[in-house]
């Protein structure tokens, strides 16, 4: 199962705020970011799949300059 779940953060006096959010394969965390609500699904599908991405490229980086 693949879930962005919010994670809270923000001012929780503005509902329509910046969250923080994680994107979870099954139970494992794979990425993180940050997401304004008001800027709707497309957006926030969008941002998931950026961080996914720079998650990934992290990954390869950490692992060549152990090389």
């Amino acid at each position: 199962m693949i879930a962005i779940v919010n994670v809270g953060g923000g001012d929780s006096h503005d509902i329509m705020g910046v969250r923080n959010y994680e994107l979870r394969i099954n139970h494992e965390v794979i990425a993180t970011f940050k997401h304004r609500r008001s800027d709707g699904l497309g957006k926030c599908l969008l941002e998931a799949s950026k961080a996914v991405e720079r998650t990934k490229l992290e990954q390869v980086n950490d692992f060549l300059n152990k090389l």
